[in-house]
């Protein structure tokens, strides 16, 4: 049930795309409306229900089903020639689409004046002076929708954006679906004569035009769409938590000159947080960001959560953007370290532990590495400190996640609050208090050695089982960083060298980390497929020690029972190494 505020005044009516598109009227995509994001699977989903509600007769005539696809929110009234969309771009944008390409599919065919009748009813206009207007455009133009997808002409231009790129994939999805070939195939046809694929096009125009359906809501007022657009969203998830919050935000910065500040600095935002590999999308850091500050909370609840903050009077929208972006930064530099974050040599280690966390591929801790940096940056964490933190972070999530794989429960609770705890610390004293509390309760969560050993027992690398391999390159460099006497070499590239060859057949224990060895690329060459005892003179190269000192072991014998042995031993040297590091 939709639950309006008192004195909204609010219209609905049933209408077809017909009703909509072939008046004189534009439909405005506002700012604060996210990018056309509908998938290839989204765009397939609505070919197969058009073309499911038309039935070809044995005489060729057709019977078309009405379908009803959702309800479209607007800002305006029945007079209003231009009205802002709050609720239903993405499909409004597909739907266009669609019809662009049945329009271009008709010039194909030589049909050119049914392409000019949709083009000039349903995606293009003329006002009062004869000038060409798009039904549909956004208040932010789009050159590339409108040269390339919605004009009757259309430009090869390439797209530049990710969201270019999404609406020519959806352009190429039913364009494709519309070949002669797909559309026989669709209906059933054995055969298709060009006079009937003729036909079938208009039907599907038909259906799109006349058939499918939507809630046609309308408001007065901007505030009331806001409104509305939270009212409709918030409970059905259509939309996620960030774009509610964006939704309040833009409502709150509504200044455009000299420069729409929201949009600017949200665009910045998002091309933050898609310019690496492996931070995941705007949704996870938000809710990070949020957890780290504010309140622990799912997914669900952030809007909420966000919306209680708003209320009380304690959220400044700029200062919440600009602080967004500020951390963003600082995000995707912990999350999805490279190198150049981290030039001086005093920083190398913070910059191994980083990778650790990523290679492990844990989440939990994310909260409270932001905070760390940013009391890092208020100088109330030494750089020995924050190099101390990072990594017993690593340790404790290589044996607890990356090994164990033990159920997290509760520690993304116990980073949220230490992240808090450490937003709100006023010196240094303060700070190091929140790091010594964190670091008893994760040392109290540690796996026993019986656990572990028995899970880095199942650790494997095969040519067809790649899924350990980051992680066992990494154990061999952990090793090897707690064995080189100097700090002159370090392993960061490791090829992996199976002892028993992979040809031997014994593929239940050839591909375990017992029977693995670090090795650089061109000496993995020299050892080949040869025998062990062939091998020996490429491992003795190695400056690798675990290399080193299996060579001077000069084994004779090599088989399920050393692997196994060998597996054990690197097991507790890893474990108990770790444990010692954490007295």
């Amino acid at each position: 049930m939709l639950v309006l505020p008192k004195n909204m005044e609010l219209h609905a009516y049933t209408r077809t795309v017909s009703d909509l598109f072939s008046v004189k009227k534009k439909y405005v995509v506002p700012r604060f409306q996210r990018e056309y994001s509908w998938t290839k699977e989204q765009v397939s989903e609505l070919w197969d229900d058009i073309v499911s509600n038309i039935t070809l007769g044995s005489d060729e005539s057709f019977i078309h089903e009405e379908y009803f696809i959702g309800s479209l929110v607007l800002v305006g009234d029945d007079k209003s020639v231009s009205l802002q969309i709050v609720d239903g771009q993405q499909r409004l944008t597909t739907l266009t689409i669609l019809l662009s390409v049945l329009c271009q599919r008709f010039l194909e065919i030589g049909k050119n004046n049914v392409a000019e009748s949709i083009y000039e009813n349903y995606i293009a206009g003329k006002d009062d002076e004869g000038n060409y207007y798009f039904k549909l455009e956004n208040e932010t133009p789009k050159p590339f929708f409108q040269t390339r997808i919605q004009h009757i002409n259309k430009e090869k231009d390439s797209p530049s954006s990710e969201e270019e790129k999404t609406l020519l994939d959806s352009y190429n999805e039913f364009y494709g679906s519309t070949s002669n070939e797909n559309i026989r195939l669709k209906f059933g046809l054995t055969r298709l004569s060009d006079d009937l694929y003729e036909k079938l096009l208009k039907a599907v125009r038909d259906q799109v035009v006349k058939y499918l359906k939507v809630i046609f809501i309308t408001v007065s007022e901007e505030d009331e769409a806001y409104t509305i657009f939270e009212t409709l969203n918030a409970r059905g998830m259509n939309l996620s938590f960030v774009d509610l919050i964006k939704n309040k935000v833009f409502k709150d910065l509504i200044g455009k000159h000299p420069d729409d500040f929201a949009k600017t600095k949200w665009k910045e935002l998002r091309g933050i947080i898609v310019s690496r590999d492996g931070v995941g999308g705007i949704e996870t850091f938000v809710r990070h960001w949020w957890i780290s500050r504010y309140s622990y909370v799912s997914e669900e609840n952030v809007y909420k959560s966000f919306k209680e903050q708003w209320n009380s009077g304690s959220i400044d929208a700029k200062s919440f953007v600009d602080e967004l972006v500020s951390d963003a930064k600082i995000y995707v530099n912990t999350t999805s370290p490279v190198i150049e974050d981290f030039k001086q040599q005093e920083e190398k280690e913070i910059y191994r532990s980083l990778v650790a966390l990523k290679i492990f591929t844990v989440k939990q801790q994310r909260p409270f590495i932001l905070s760390l940096f940013k009391v890092r940056e208020k100088g109330y964490l030494k750089l020995a400190e924050l190099k101390e933190i990072l990594s017993l972070l690593e340790k404790f999530h290589f044996l607890f996640t990356a090994v164990c794989s033990m159920r997290p429960s509760g520690i993304e609770g116990s980073y949220s609050k230490a992240a808090r705890q450490l937003f709100e610390a006023k010196d240094r004293n303060s700070a190091k208090k929140v790091i010594a509390e964190l670091k008893q309760q994760l040392v109290t969560r540690l796996p026993n050695r019986d656990i572990f050993k028995d899970k880095f027992a199942k650790l494997k690398f095969l040519k067809g089982y790649t899924k350990h391999k980051k992680l066992i390159q990494y154990i061999f460099s952990y090793i090897e960083s707690t064995k080189q006497t100097t700090k002159e070499f370090t392993p960061d590239s490791i090829t992996l060298e199976h002892i028993l060859s992979q040809s031997s057949g014994m593929s239940d224990y050839v591909g375990g980390i017992g029977n693995l060895l670090p090795l650089g690329s061109g000496l993995n060459e020299e050892a080949g497929n040869r025998k062990l005892i062939e091998k020996m003179d490429a491992y003795r190269k190695s400056r690798f020690m675990l290399t080193q000192e299996f060579a001077i072991a000069n084994y004779t014998k090599w088989g399920k029972e050393e692997i196994e042995a060998r597996t054990i031993s690197l097991a507790e040297y890893c474990y108990d190494f770790i444990q010692d590091s954490l007295k």
